[in-house]
């Protein structure tokens, strides 16, 4: 399965903000727009993202500074991990495990398409294990009855 597919079933909205706003304007705007990650974008380019994770962190770093007076390039994860639209969804996983990260950027023809979350791995494999243990159960059951006759 490719990440193509787990995207077509979830909005393509990215959530986006300038580089040159502050955390503050990033918090205020992840509370507006019910995100969890903004990617921060310098002009038509990607800088990086910024989460929730990213908040904390810098509250815990600089405790003595307003959020307001924060820059967002400061604050923000600079190094971007991106998945394809066409990565397998076990590389998109790998990818997201090994970072240790719950946002992956979807590009395609190089501009970010969407944003795979870790929820939206986690749906897909329940799906899948679902999927699966339906077929074996029926199979059981198949197993049982042609034992029984």
């Amino acid at each position: 399965m490719r990440v193509r597919d787990v995207m077509a079933g979830k909005s393509r909205a990215v959530h986006t903000i300038d580089a040159r706003q502050t955390a503050e304007d990033a918090i205020v705007r992840m509370t507006e727009q019910q995100a969890s990650a903004l990617i921060v974008m310098d002009g038509d380019m990607p800088v990086g993202i910024f989460t929730e994770r990213d908040v904390l962190r810098c509250h815990v770093a600089w405790r003595d500074r307003l959020f307001r007076e924060m820059p967002l390039k400061e604050a923000m994860t600079d190094n971007l991990i991106v998945a394809q639209l066409d990565d397998l969804v076990s590389s998109a996983m790998a990818m997201m495990i090994k970072a240790d990260i719950r946002h992956l950027p979807v590009v395609r023809d190089g501009r970010i398409d969407g944003m795979l979350t870790i929820s939206d791995l986690v749906k897909h494999h329940v799906g899948e294990l679902t999927a699966e243990l339906h077929y074996l159960q029926e199979y059981i059951t198949d197993l049982q009855d042609a034992v029984h006759d």
